[in-house]
């Protein structure tokens, strides 16, 4: 639809017109620079690898077999002794790594360097030229020329030299403050024989200085030589040297791809220059050069189209149609993204690796999420940059004649397809070895490319949305919009290829990766199901969430960008979060009051209730701001970005009524003594967390997909080829997960008493315990010798456990205690959270494994002197009575003992 008022339509400029944005040709270089850093560092990291190194560190890992597994995901626990050991035999790796990506990037750097800073000396010396103004004869010449660079608008003449060759032809050349413009010895004639072709010539190689492309055009040519020299060369030497003939002929096809992709990303800025240099000449010059164009009787088909792919011009029928069509010039092209998409992923898995083996760990939970995230920014700056370029110059190119903008779907698809493609050409995640699921691959793929169609369609509705505020002539305010454009997709692309790489590494298939973690939650750690691979994803972002909120709090205020073009949009989203949210904030408290009714019921204990209130309030508030996501975007004056506004505005008044609701629990449950609230700061930072990071993140994707699903039945009547096409690839998509579900799961028999099935609480518990006097509990307590301390709970602390018939269950804590008396000081081990695991029982025998804890922590408290401790996590066994209405546990390990008596609970 026409973007401007009128009674249709205006015709396009007729002068160059040209957007204050930046060029096609800075774009296409800053992703020919990826792609060369990129496929240059996985070489470097093979070339330069000390194999005798290696081999000892290969041997000394492969000695540590026998020991446990230094970090047990499933139970949270890590192995101090396996931990050092490992470590031990990686000695010096992480400083190796390190060196070899400096000194492979430094090699590249010094070669791009030598190829462009010696190029203009091998130019003149090798084509003989002589400069124009050190030649006798030649003064009417200069003085024409000197006539052309004032009608060029150059400040600063160039360097004018002459080569033999008859061609009527010229050329751009230089390295730092010297610019050349080559003329050659036809286009010399043609001044006196055909002075408008002369004229027309000159002023394109003028347009090139006055575009400032000599440089990024050397640039791009030396970097292109360097990715062989300082690249390949040294790989085939690697190979030929010490690895087997097979392995360098089952690699080289991948070498081949690299090679094309370099190549294919430098060509196309020596393709753009010419386009944007063609744009400038004006009235009988853009004639003149349309008919010598036309003059071209060179084949052009289909064949060499493809071709054109790997010139160092464009075709001639190229560039007369670009002439004839300017808006061309500014449309977004997904080979465009698909090229850069392809440079970034072949670069993200061996950055990951450096970024992740740093001496010092980047500010985050671990060195992995640290490295995935810095390793998104440092390529996210690059995508940003060829994203908002291109969608913006369709945006503005629109904006000015008229015309339909581009909605970005296609180029943040081709983006996102490049990404994911990229990835699993990458020389470090193909030599991992990795079992994964062919659909889980697909399934990932899937997801990514749509996030990336969701990426392209907010920059686009983002350049719209500015470019319609701002008129043509207020070219700073449209350069600074850009630059908050680029800012904002900045981090979006890095939060976005962090996560794809976190999730990367999560559905490896192996005994410690988070899809097993996810799996043994939902108490089949052996099996993965589509299930568990859908609910990773939602896991990773709440455990990434608490630990790092800001990881995840900065993409959704970059999402908040296109709200400030829209001022009068932004007071009625405030509005309708302020509204939602304060409805919501007065009815939240009431929850705790409806459910402390239910806690008064003799059969359900009061911890039970009370877990219940803390783990249910926050489903209200998912529900109200998901309520406020759908219903901006429903109303089609607030788009997307305003429904995120609306969200984060409805949780900034839902957090204070969440932490309200929760210190009402020990009083509307009688689970202590008196009513004397108590603000919690675990709880204050889960109700910041989920009222204004997942909350707001579960809000804003329901309702995008509600509105890319709304959009695509409204238009399935005028595009019903592409809803047959959404149709297939849904019920492709519904096989695979059907397929996958349906192969039978191998598990082994295992014997479970029926009459454990059910809900228990405790009702008395005691516990013995030995305590050696330099353990926690001994420095607590001051003991000066090794002693005992027995615990013991009631029905006030205690907590309740659900087993289930298909041998999981489920053990429910809050703040679960039991004390005890040692030294003189009294001993309280307060407990809560959730702990799922399995179990099974054998002739009286009862056994518990694959613990997980979630949500909790637990604290030993001797005197006044408290420590949190970890969550035990491991295989126990016990011996159990079961009865219709009580259950008992005992368990004797040592000198440790315990007994549990529990009572089952119709609840």
């Amino acid at each position: 639809m026409p973007t401007v008022e009128g009674n249709g339509p205006p015709a396009p400029p007729a002068g160059a017109v040209a957007p204050p944005l930046p060029s096609a040709t800075l774009g296409r270089f800053v992703a020919a620079v990826t792609a060369v850093v990129g496929t240059s560092m996985f070489g470097w990291q093979t070339v330069l690898v000390d194999r005798d190194a290696t081999r000892e560190r290969a041997e000394c890992v492969a000695g540590l077999t026998d020991l446990p597994a230094p970090i047990d995901v499933r139970a949270g626990t890590v192995n101090e002794e396996s931990l050092a050991a490992i470590q031990s035999c990686l000695g010096t790796l992480r400083a190796d790594s390190v060196r070899q990506m400096a000194v492979g990037l430094a090699v590249l750097a010094a070669v791009t360097a030598a190829g462009y800073l010696l190029a203009p000396w091998f130019e003149c010396r090798l084509r003989g030229l002589r400069r124009l103004d050190r030649t006798p004869g030649t003064e009417a010449l200069r003085a024409a020329l000197a006539g052309l660079v004032r009608e060029a608008g150059l400040r600063r003449p160039p360097v004018f030299v002459v080569s033999r060759s008859a061609r009527i032809s010229g050329n751009t050349f230089g390295a730092g403050p010297v610019r050349y413009v080559r003329l050659d010895l036809g286009l010399v004639h043609a001044q006196r024989t055909a002075p408008q072709v002369f004229r027309a010539v000159v002023l394109h190689e003028l347009a090139h200085v006055r575009n400032a492309d000599i440089h990024l055009t050397r640039l791009t040519i030396a970097l292109a030589w360097a990715f062989p020299l300082a690249v390949l060369v040294p790989v085939a030497v690697n190979y030929v040297g010490s690895v087997p003939a097979r392995r360098l002929l089952d690699d080289g096809w991948r070498l081949v791809a690299f090679a094309l992709i370099v190549h294919a990303s430098a060509w196309s800025v020596l393709r753009a220059r010419e386009f944007a240099a063609d744009a400038r000449l004006l009235g009988g010059d853009r004639a003149t050069a349309r008919a010598l164009l036309a003059a071209d009787n060179r084949r052009t088909g289909r064949w060499a189209g493809l071709g054109s792919a790997f010139r160092f011009h464009p075709l001639s029928r190229a560039r007369a149609d670009t002439l004839d069509h300017p808006g061309r010039r500014f449309a977004a092209r997904p080979v465009e993204a698909l090229g850069a998409g392809l440079a970034a992923g072949i670069a993200a898995p061996p950055l990951l690796d450096l970024t992740a083996s740093l001496p010092h760990q980047l500010p985050s939970s671990d060195r992995l999420t640290g490295g995935a995230f810095a390793t998104g920014l440092l390529l996210g700056v690059p995508l940003a940059l060829v994203t908002t370029g291109a969608l913006w110059r369709c945006a503005w190119w629109a904006r000015h004649t008229g015309t339909a903008a581009a909605t970005g779907t296609a180029f943040g698809a081709a983006l996102a397809c490049g990404l994911v493609v990229g990835r699993r050409l990458s020389w470090i995640t193909a030599y991992t070895d990795q079992h994964r699921a062919w659909w889980i691959e697909v399934v990932l793929g899937l997801l990514w490319i749509a996030g990336g169609a969701l990426l392209g369609r907010w920059v686009a509705g983002s350049a719209r949305a500015y470019l319609r505020s701002i008129t043509p002539e207020q070219t700073r305010r449209t350069r600074l919009a850009w630059a908050g454009a680029v800012l904002a997709t900045t981090v979006l692309t890095a939060w976005s290829l962090g996560f794809l790489l976190m999730l990367d590494f999560a559905t490896l298939d192996g005994e410690t990766t988070l899809l097993r973690l996810v799996a043994a939650r939902q108490g089949h750690p052996d099996v993965v199901t589509p299930l568990t691979l859908l609910d990773l994803p939602g896991s990773y972002l709440r455990i990434a969430a608490a630990q790092v909120p800001h990881l995840f709090a900065l993409p959704l205020l970059a999402l908040l960008y296109p709200v400030l073009a829209n001022p009068r949009a932004s007071r009625q989203a405030v509005r309708l979060g302020v509204v939602a949210g304060g409805v919501g904030a007065l009815l939240l408290p009431l929850v705790p009051l409806g459910l402390g009714v239910a806690a008064r019921d003799p059969g359900l204990s009061t911890s039970t209730a009370a877990a219940m209130v803390n783990g249910h309030t926050l489903v209200p508030v998912t529900f109200v701001e998901l309520t406020v996501a759908v219903a901006a975007v429903a109303n089609r004056r607030l788009p997307l970005p305003h429904a995120l506004l609306a969200v984060l505005t409805a949780g900034l008044l839902l957090a204070p009524a969440i932490v309200a609701a929760d210190t009402t629990v020990p009083c509307v449950t009688g689970a202590s003594r008196g009513c004397v609230p108590i603000v919690d700061g675990i709880a204050v930072d889960r109700a910041l967390t989920h009222a204004l990071v997942v909350a707001p993140t579960a809000a804003v994707l329901a309702a995008t997909v509600g509105a890319a699903l709304a959009a695509g039945l409204a238009g399935s009547v005028r595009r019903r080829r592409w809803t047959a096409a959404g149709l297939a690839v849904g019920l492709a998509a519904a096989g695979t997960v059907a397929l996958a579900m349906s192969r039978p799961a191998t598990t082994a028999t295992v014997s479970r008493d029926p009459c454990l099935v059910g809900v228990w609480r405790l009702a008395a518990g005691r516990y013995h315990l030995p305590v050696p006097a330099d353990s926690t509990l001994g420095g607590l307590a001051d003991l000066t010798q090794d002693s005992t301390v027995e615990l013991t709970s009631g029905p006030e602390g205690g907590y309740a456990t659900a087993y289930r018939a298909d041998g999981t269950a489920t053990d429910l804590y809050d703040l679960s205690s039991a004390q005890g008396a040692l030294g003189g000081h009294t001993v309280r081990y307060t407990q809560r959270g959730v702990k799922t695991y399995r179990w099974s029982t054998d002739d009286g025998r009862y056994r518990e494994y694959d613990q997980v804890h979630s949500g909790g922590e637990s604290v030993l408290r001797a005197g006044a002197r408290e420590v949190k401790i970890a969550a035990g996590s491991q295989e126990s066994t016990a011996t159990y009575d079961c009865a219709a209405d009580r259950l008992t546990l005992r368990t004797d390990d040592g000198g440790a003992w315990s007994e549990e008596t529990f009572v089952r609970s119709p609840a």
